[in-house]
């Protein structure tokens, strides 16, 4: 593992309840709040994870592993070495332990937006700070919330996820929801995951999909561009394809709501003209995947976008630093000190930039 190497089970085993328990204390601190119960979960959640883990090492060396299972979980700990000895990431000792969780995913995120916007609606949480989704083990809890969103009128959208990263607060492990991946998809969670670790810029969700999305996409196509998992690369490079057909579709629906929602028109009509334009962005995404999902609405547009939004703008500087990674990361970190119009400007900016003929990228989004 390089210069990442395991820190000792006993340090691990003393390190998770105290940062468990300084967790617990500032839920605590919330005791008079209604969020008091979202907190308990969450963090319930999180120690039957931890309870339930083991380190893949002591898997591997037994013999009532399924082999598929087993390839999985080699194939991680090499993407993890990658991670650090390449594309410089630093992180602690996640994906060195794994769980069997015997469910589809780790947790569902919800996503709400205003009847007559895109712009997702923000969660601010203690340590972390904001995001547009808030995450759920508890699945009766997340009916609840959901259904007070959808009584005040927002759009809601749920998302399963596979995996989740607690940005270096926490060893995350390597969870089952994610083993029945494609193994490109896996080996790009691992980067997108220990990305978030390198880099989180608080309350801009966009910023830090769009970051970490960045070095999935530059990470595997270095990971399998040595000639050897060829079959992969390609695979690799037809789904990112139908994904970025997919999000330029969306992102015209989303224009076009966004232009209607501006318009001087009563409700009922843009309550009309809203269920055409996500008609016909059903039927569009239909004819390419053959499969549509469930309805779309202002929440599942704002979470397609906050994935892929800036993701032009970060490849464009990672090129600009000619794939020197601690130089692309240092850059990035500049930009996320910005307010937030500032950070769009300059993102704005890098989304369009060519290369090194084209015209200078200013201070303070320059380097």
């Amino acid at each position: 593992m390089g210069r990442y190497r395991r820190a000792r089970a006993v340090t691990r085993a003393m390190k998770r309840p105290l940062r468990a328990l300084l967790l617990l204390a500032a839920c605590g601190l919330l005791a008079a709040c209604n969020e008091m119960q979202y907190y308990r979960q969450s963090v319930q959640g999180q120690f039957d994870i931890w309870r339930q883990a083991e380190d893949i090492e002591t898997v591997l060396s037994g013999d009532t592993l399924d082999a598929q299972v087993a390839d999985k979980l080699r194939l991680v700990l090499q993407a993890r070495a990658f991670a650090g000895d390449t594309l410089d990431l630093s992180f602690n000792d996640s994906y060195t332990r794994y769980v069997d969780l015997k469910r589809d995913y780790v947790v569902s995120n919800l996503y709400a937006a205003d009847e007559f916007s895109t712009q997702l609606y923000t969660w601010c949480y203690p340590v972390i700070g904001c995001a547009n989704y808030r995450g759920y083990f508890d699945q009766q809890m997340l009916s609840r919330d959901r259904e007070q969103l959808d009584g005040e009128g927002y759009d809601t959208y749920v998302g399963g996820v596979t995996a989740y990263s607690t940005l270096g607060w926490f060893e995350d492990p390597v969870l089952s929801t994610f083993l029945g991946l494609p193994d490109y998809r896996l080996v790009g969670l691992i980067f997108h995951e220990l990305a978030h670790q390198q880099l989180y810029i608080g309350g801009d969700t966009a910023f830090n999909e769009s970051f970490a999305t960045a070095v999935e996409e530059a990470g595997l196509e270095q990971f399998y561009g040595d000639g050897e998992d060829a079959g992969e690369l390609q695979q690799y490079r037809r789904y990112r394809e139908r994904v970025a057909a997919v999000v330029e579709m969306a992102a015209e629906a989303r224009q076009q709501l966004d232009r209607l929602y501006r318009q001087p028109l009563s409700d009922a009509s843009k309550r009309r003209q809203k269920v055409r334009i996500l008609a016909q962005l059903q039927r569009q995404i239909t004819a390419l995947t053959g499969t549509g999902g469930a309805g779309f609405n202002n929440a599942r547009l704002g979470a397609m976008g906050a994935y892929h939004q800036y993701v032009p703008a970060f490849l464009n500087i990672l090129r600009s630093h000619r794939r020197h990674y601690p130089g692309f990361y240092a850059h990035v970190q500049k930009l996320g000190q910005l307010d937030a119009a500032a950070r769009e400007r300059c993102l704005a900016l890098w989304s369009g930039y060519t290369g090194p003929e084209s015209t200078p990228i200013p201070t303070p989004c320059g380097r």
